[in-house]
């Protein structure tokens, strides 16, 4: 069996999907793949001899395209529902989800969101970051750019010409800081780092920045390392040939297809969100502090060392700021981060205890149990 995959390999995105499809491709030694560029013109020949086709459909003349063929076609990029096609795309709500909440942990108060305006990603990330912000008693200043040119411009590495710059400097400025701004992408949180910088505007002290898409290159080589939710291409592409094996082999293609949706694998925080909106100035850094010591052993004695302050002023400004102890915070910051870890798959739990600085196994088994309600080992 033979399938097409039409999407471009330029962007992390691109080609961590393609490692998906490739992934389920091995484990299925009847498949055979295609590459396909999105910016060459198909042709009555393209297809040939393939099967069915998976596609980041980036317009409506792809799809007329794809639709000719008279092949099965999972799209996964859903700009829109296409009848006939199936669909595997992100979870966006999710996306948008994740992005307000880690905001919210910060203790931001001023939030803003920059997408692309018509475009169905950047809008459902825009709603979910909006509806969790309102239910916490927030809302979101938005800046929606226009495009010059069509989808497409979603999968090259440049989209400064595509958006109006100045405009979106214009509203940088405007912006009631510190704010917290998440970006429908890596690419227009970069640019919104860079118009940042030139307005004087600091990053992450009076603007902490976030994306979507994990490009590792892109957001570990930018001037102030860019924090980014992992979509997870991976897994929409491994989706996506699963679902495309499916319906060749089972599936009548009349019914109609919702989309099935990947949820995202989380943040990889880096230097652009690192800083925490509260104050005073200390307890900010202090909080900072907890973050970077991860993987050690941290209490009230390491606070007091740290900040200089007695033992009481912490404990009563952690009330007041915070709703909490000290400790129940640093414990929170090391469960979550263990939760993550172990959701993920990837490590061991006497390595997750490790890695969030418990030197006992059965004491953080203990405190694991205690703050999720389940055992460590039920992951």
């Amino acid at each position: 069996m033979k399938i097409a995959v039409l999407t471009e390999c330029s962007s992390e995105y691109g080609r961590r999907l393609i490692d998906g499809v490739a992934a389920y491709a091995n484990c299925s030694h009847s498949l055979r793949l295609t590459w396909i560029n999105p910016n060459d013109k198909l042709n009555s020949r393209t297809f040939d001899g393939c099967q069915g086709i998976i596609a980041r459909i980036a317009n409506d003349n792809i799809a007329r395209q794809l639709k000719r063929t008279g092949l099965p076609v999972v799209d996964v990029f859903c700009q829109r529902e296409y009848p006939g096609f199936f669909g595997v795309n992100s979870d966006h709500k999710k996306i948008g989800f994740l992005a307000a909440e880690h905001f919210i942990a910060k203790q931001h108060k001023n939030f803003a969101f920059v997408g692309f305006k018509g475009v169905a990603f950047s809008n459902k990330r825009r709603q979910a970051f909006s509806d969790v912000l309102a239910r916490h008693g927030f809302n979101a200043s938005v800046k929606e750019c226009s495009l010059v040119q069509d989808q497409r411009a979603f999968f090259n590495t440049d989209i400064s010409s595509i958006i109006n710059r100045d405009e979106l400097k214009s509203w940088l400025k405007k912006l009631s800081r510190p704010v917290a701004v998440f970006a429908a992408n890596d690419l227009l949180a970069l640019n919104v780092m860079q118009l940042a910088e030139e307005v004087d505007i600091d990053v992450p002290t009076e603007m902490a920045i976030l994306g979507v898409d994990d490009d590792r290159l892109l957001c570990a080589f930018a001037k102030i390392p860019l924090s980014s939710i992992d979509p997870n291409a991976y897994s929409i592409g491994f989706s996506a040939t699963r679902v495309l094996t499916t319906i060749i082999k089972e599936t009548p293609r009349e019914k109609p297809h919702p989309i099935h949706h990947v949820s995202p694998k989380g943040i990889a925080e880096r230097a652009s969100t690192e800083c925490h909106a509260i104050n005073p100035e200390w307890l900010a850094d202090a909080l900072g502090q907890i973050d970077s010591a991860l993987n050690r052993p941290f209490s009230t004695i390491d606070l007091v060392e740290l900040t200089g302050h007695s033992h009481v002023t912490i404990s009563k400004t952690f009330r007041q700021k915070l709703g909490m102890t000290p400790l129940q915070y640093i414990t929170q910051v090391k469960m979550k981060a263990a939760k993550k870890m172990l959701d993920e798959g990837k490590y061991l739990v006497k390595e997750v205890a490790a890695k969030t600085g418990y030197q006992s196994l059965s004491r953080f088994c203990i405190v694991y149990k205690a703050f999720w309600g389940h055992s460590p080992t039920c992951h």
